[in-house]
């Protein structure tokens, strides 16, 4: 889903009572919900609530994450007929934004509750379900998964209460029993405030892994002892089998796509150098690879590039879009045509000797989500294809769950500061790792990519402590690539 606006998402609140710190990798007990089995008539008296926990919705979607100071709770509980879901967010009466209508396109200017919900966690890359209600009970159509369910709304004077059924055993919910999880996470909107936390842990609402688990059970259990079972069922599923990487042993990366000697003899400085195929030679090649250094090529997968050598085999219903920043188009990546011109450049590409490949614009399924199965598709392809090949991914996060077994690497651009094109400068950001953190705990090696000009050393300092901190490989450079910046080791 995409937005006008930066959302948030959730894996680490905190439940009532103080935790034991979990092992590396496992899923802390605040990170799990329980739905009791408790029949609710919603609408009714929310005392029908009491004696469930109250799960905190108090992280906020900067990173890192921080309480924000308008606190909010939801509860869970479920029966063989609903799962229901009450939550409770302090706000003055006279500030809530409760006005426009179920089929709203931009319901988000609304303060809303949102729930982003899988029923499927341990699977590879489980499909989402995503819901945006307001204050007033108003179920929005636009992004959400359906709005055939029961809410009820109000608005109090310091305080909204909004309670949901969702009926189970149905075309969007499977039905529930004892023991089944789901991964969830919960949100919340106060326009007024400027305040967007996550349950669990906050961060993007966009991000695909900072989800935390709902349990259903028939009474409160313990969460130490679920989020130690969630944590053994997820190590041995597809969701958390371990990812092996052909570039588990790199320590250090480059990318550059000039044309200057001297600096392309610098690659050999570096254990994994990634270049635009026509600005290297067979013998600059050969040298890098006498020298140890592994070289993949650039090969756009989303999108066609200006002045591309394809564009005539190009049919206009391929076309998707126009990416204005660099004059490229956005095409279909289900389309077997273009599929065939990727096939076609790859192998010409381990013909000439490179080591692999630097998938880019794979974020084209963000905008269009239509081509996500074609780049799917496209990965998983080049995988079986070239087994040997180092493949390293560009971004293209919400394929990622999809396409992670199938790669060596995935680039976090943009992670640490980047180039603002409609400005032309060069600043920081704080992109947020719970995209890709998983995944490295898994195996999968990440790269963080960012952008600063060569007098900006605070910035390129903070760019690669920052990545080290988290375990990522970082890598900066100008917008265009064309240089290797001296502060980079």
């Amino acid at each position: 889903m995409n937005r006008a606006f930066l959302l948030t998402a959730l894996l680490a609140a905190t439940t009532a009572g103080a935790q034991t710190a979990p092992a590396a990798g496992a899923v802390p007990p605040s990170s799990v919900a329980q739905a009791v089995k408790k029949t609710i008539a919603i609408g009714g008296d929310l005392t029908q609530w009491d004696g469930l926990t109250r799960y905190p919705v108090i992280q906020s979607n900067g990173v890192p994450s921080v309480p924000v100071k308008n606190a909010g709770y939801y509860s869970v509980a479920w029966d063989d007929q609903n799962l229901y879901v009450l939550g409770v967010f302090d706000q003055p009466g006279d500030t809530v934004v409760a006005k426009l209508a179920t089929d709203a396109p931009e319901w988000w200017n609304d303060d809303v509750m949102e729930l982003f919900i899988r029923t499927q966690p341990y699977a590879k890359a489980p499909a989402d379900l995503h819901f945006a209600i307001n204050p007033a009970g108003t179920r929005f159509k636009a992004y959400t998964a359906t709005t055939d369910y029961k809410s009820a709304g109000r608005i109090e004077a310091g305080r909204w209460v909004l309670e949901l059924a969702l009926p189970l055993n149905t075309a969007t919910f499977p039905a529930a029993k004892a023991g089944d999880v789901w991964a969830l996470k919960v949100g919340r909107e106060h326009q007024k405030a400027a305040e967007f936390p996550l349950w669990p842990i906050g961060g993007d609402f966009n991000s695909p892994n900072n989800y935390g688990y709902l349990a259903f059970t028939d009474q409160t259990a313990d969460a130490a002892a679920l989020a130690q079972s969630i944590s053994t069922a997820l190590g041995q599923s597809p969701a958390g089998a371990p990812i092996a990487s052909r570039l588990s042993d790199i320590g250090s990366y480059s990318v550059y796509y000039g044309k200057t000697p001297a600096d392309v003899a610098k690659l050999t400085n570096y254990d994994l150098a990634i270049v635009q195929p026509s600005t290297v030679t067979a013998a600059q090649l050969k040298t890098l690879h006498d020298t140890g250094t592994r070289v993949i090529a650039y090969v756009t997968v989303g999108e066609l590039e200006k002045n591309s050598p394809y564009a005539s085999r190009i049919q206009p219903a391929w076309v998707l879009g126009e990416n204005k920043n660099w004059g490229s188009k956005y095409i279909d990546a289900s389309q077997p045509g273009w599929q065939a011109i990727v096939k076609e450049q790859t192998d010409a590409l381990l013909a000439r000797g490179f080591d692999g490949f630097f998938l880019d614009t794979l974020d084209t399924a963000d905008l269009y989500p239509q081509a996500g199965p074609g780049l799917v598709k496209i990965v998983e392809t080049l995988r079986a294809d070239h087994p040997n090949a180092v493949i390293v991914q560009n971004r293209g996060f919400a394929l990622l769950n999809a396409t992670a077994p199938s790669i060596d690497a995935v680039m976090y651009e943009n992670f640490s500061s980047m180039y603002d094109f409609g400005k032309k400068t060069y600043g920081p950001v704080s992109g947020d790792p719970s995209f890709v953190q998983a995944l490295n705990k898994r195996g999968l090696v990440v790269l963080t990519m960012d952008y600063a000009t060569a007098t900006q050393t605070d910035v390129i300092t903070r760019d690669y402590e920052r990545a080290r901190s988290l375990g990522f490989i970082p890598f900066v450079s100008t917008i265009n690539l064309d240089e290797l910046l001296e502060i980079n080791p």
